[in-house]
């Protein structure tokens, strides 16, 4: 039987896994080149990705790099190139994802060689798209953009700000909706996200996949732990993990400490903001630890792991990442949502500031039911969250579409 020939669109270069998205796409891609032959293209910042370069090519029967260079946050030219997309027809996260060699480097690909089937990885770089036609096409949307975007305008202090997300949020719809017409399937990472993109975007044909965790890898650790000691893992240069954190610092922090005196936080992640850092310089219990090599030996060693998101779409690795390794979470619906997960049997679920400190405060002081927890967390991995059955649903969804 021939193997369906994949191009797959990834702007996004998938290394090293310190994102959940990153860890999505090459983990599926890894299972997935089993089965398919699957031509990846992707932006490779020689300087920063180099290293990783050869482990690309493992995921793939091709690779092809595209040469790049990220503007930094909180640089000059960052800000420049926001304030030139403000005014765009398309929301600033698609408009920088343009690349005018990006985009010929995909049709030279299509013009060189035959494929039955084009995946896109994330909704922003399908602007690189635009215009190819002759092909079956499959969207893979870690999120629902849009949602993410309204949380931001819904949480927004300022009115500058939320008059700038409200903006992003309405051109972010607008597009979405168009690209889940555009496409011939998309892929979704909850049953949630799938009946949004169904009922509100009506794209043509919705395939969900689970969400998964390499249960080998992390796995439970029989090492000391602060037993006062909360940990939180993320993209620190992700915007709602940023507000995750100062929302859990100003509103919650405080309420658990009047219980629990001696409580700590732990913020582990790549490339925290100097917003960040200023706005937690008067909370010396809050340790930011910024980018690490190896996020277990944290999440190990603390009592109880924290995910108060209050924006965001799509599904939080990070949560089974935890769960592997028998750790009781205490998370906000929000930071839950798509999970099949339920408050009290694998996590505790809590949004309101007072109910979140509630819910640690009560893992931090029984012990025996945060073991429990613990326990029951690491039995559902087990049983429901493998890469390959997440891989199989998403090779199936490339069969009916290039089929179709």
């Amino acid at each position: 039987m021939r193997r369906l020939k994949v191009l797959f669109v990834a702007k996004r270069f998938p290394f090293p896994l310190d994102t959940g998205g990153k860890i999505r796409t090459a983990k599926l891609l890894e299972k997935l080149s089993r089965d398919l032959d699957i031509t990846l293209v992707s932006n490779v910042e020689h300087a920063k990705d180099a290293p990783w370069v050869a482990q690309a090519r493992r995921l793939c029967t091709e690779f092809h790099a595209v040469p790049w260079r990220e503007a930094p946050k909180d640089t000059s030219r960052f800000y420049l190139n926001v304030l030139r997309w403000v005014f765009s027809r398309y929301p600033v996260g698609v408009a920088g994802d343009y690349s005018a060699p990006f985009a010929a480097t995909i049709r030279s690909l299509l013009r060189s060689s035959r494929h039955d089937l084009i995946v896109c990885d994330y909704l922003q770089p399908s602007i690189n798209l635009r215009g190819i036609t002759g092909y079956p096409t499959l969207l893979f949307e870690h999120n629902v953009e849009s949602v993410i975007l309204k949380r931001h305008a819904e949480t927004a202090r300022h009115p500058a700000l939320r008059l700038f997300w409200s903006q992003q949020w309405r051109k972010m719809e607008r597009y979405e909706r168009e690209a889940c017409a555009r496409f011939s399937g998309v892929v979704a990472v909850s049953e949630v996200d799938k009946a949004l993109l169904s009922e509100r975007f009506r794209a043509r044909r919705v395939f969900a996949i689970p969400t998964a965790v390499d249960a080998d890898y992390f796995r439970p650790d029989g090492g000391p732990r602060l037993e006062s000691g909360l940990v939180f893992t993320g993209s620190m240069d992700w915007l709602p993990n940023e507000d995750a954190i100062l929302f859990f610092a100003e509103e919650i922090l405080g309420r658990i400490r009047a219980r629990v005196p001696n409580v700590t936080l732990t913020v582990v992640g790549r490339n925290p903001s100097s917003r960040l850092r200023r706005r937690l310089a008067g909370h010396p219990e809050v340790r930011v630890t910024g980018r690490v090599e190896d996020v277990r030996p944290y999440v190990a060693g603390h009592a109880v792991y924290v995910v108060p998101l209050r924006i965001g779409g799509g599904t939080r690795i990070k949560i089974y990442e935890a769960m592997a390794m028998g750790r009781a979470v205490v998370s906000t619906p929000v930071g839950a949502e798509g999970l099949p997960v339920r408050h009290g049997e694998q996590l505790l679920l809590a949004e309101a500031p007072e109910e979140f400190a509630a819910a640690v405060v009560k893992l931090l002081t029984e012990p025996d039911t945060r073991a429990r927890l613990g326990r029951a967390a690491r039995e559902f991995v087990e049983a429901h969250c493998s890469w390959d059955a997440a891989a199989a649903a998403f090779g199936d969804a490339c069969r009916q579409v290039a089929g179709g």
